[in-house]
C-alpha cells in the first residue's frame, strides 16, 4: 500500500498498522514522490492512500494525474481528508479525518482483502 501524507506522525502511524496486518507499506511524504515512486515501480501497489492537501503535488493533482494514465488508473484510491466533502472523482472511498482504526481497516479489508491478493501478477501484497 502507498500511503500519501504529509503528516509524518499520522502516516508512520497507519503505516505501522497496517503492517501489523500483513501489508507491505510504502511512504510518501508528498504527491510527487508519491508519483516518482509509481512510475519507477514495475510492482504496483494494492491500494494508494492518499491525503488530498500536501506540498509539491498535491493530493487533487495526484489523483486526477494517476486516473489519466492508462498504467495505474486501475488503482484503488481512499481519499483521507478533514474537510467534509463529497467522494472526489475516481477515488474509491472516502476516509474523514480523523478517522478510526476500525473505519481504516474496514475500507481496507473491503477494497484488498485481508493481507492483499496472493498471487496477483504484478501487485505487492
Amino acid at each position: 500500500m502507498l500511503i500519501v501524507e504529509d503528516d509524518e506522525e499520522l502516516r508512520d502511524l497507519i503505516g505501522d498498522l497496517l503492517e501489523e496486518e500483513g501489508y507491505d507499506v510504502i511512504p510518501a511524504t508528498n504527491g510527487k514522490q508519491a508519483l516518482d515512486y509509481l512510475r519507477s515501480t514495475r510492482r504496483l501497489p494494492l491500494l494508494i492512500l492518499l491525503d488530498l492537501m500536501m506540498p509539491l503535488v498535491n493530493g487533487w493533482e495526484l489523483l486526477r494525474t494517476i486516473k489519466s494514465d492508462p498504467w495505474f488508473s486501475a488503482l484503488p484510491v481512499v481519499v483521507m481528508t478533514a474537510v467534509k466533502r463529497d467522494r472526489p472523482s475516481g477515488a474509491s472511498a472516502v476516509l474523514k479525518k480523523p478517522f478510526k482504526i476500525a473505519e481504516l481497516l474496514d475500507v481496507v479489508l473491503d477494497i484488498v482483502g485481508p493481507r492483499g491478493v496472493p498471487g496477483a501478477p504484478g501487485w505487492c501484497i
